[in-house]
């Protein structure tokens, strides 16, 4: 999601960046930073080097949001995921997600 991927990269990134970690198109990320800007989530600004560009920031209400959402959206995909697979299913993707995990304290 876009407050996560702001938080892993430190709080800010250029708009296209940002619709690429996403995964999301250029103009739907542009719509969907317009309503994370209208909850004060993030803000627009122009990027340093470069008036034209543009960078999102997360503000620390997102951060809030975001420090809320994710144990509960962790919680949700660890019971969809419980409910699928034995144990030895679960031991084999345990040891492959700790090769890959990041931190995901958001602070």
């Amino acid at each position: 999601d876009v407050l996560a991927q702001l938080a892993i990269a430190g709080g800010s990134l250029r708009m296209t960046e940002l619709a690429d970690r996403a995964l999301i198109s250029r103009s739907g990320m542009t719509r969907r930073v317009s309503r994370l800007v209208q909850e004060r989530l993030v803000r627009r600004a122009h990027a340093d080097a470069d008036a034209r560009g543009v960078v999102v920031q997360l503000t620390n209400a997102g951060l809030d949001r975001l420090t809320v959402a994710a144990p509960v959206h962790v919680r949700g995909v660890s019971d969809l995921f419980l409910t699928k697979l034995d144990d030895r299913e679960l031991a084999v993707l345990e040891s492959a997600l700790a090769k890959v995990t990041i931190d995901c304290t958001f602070g």
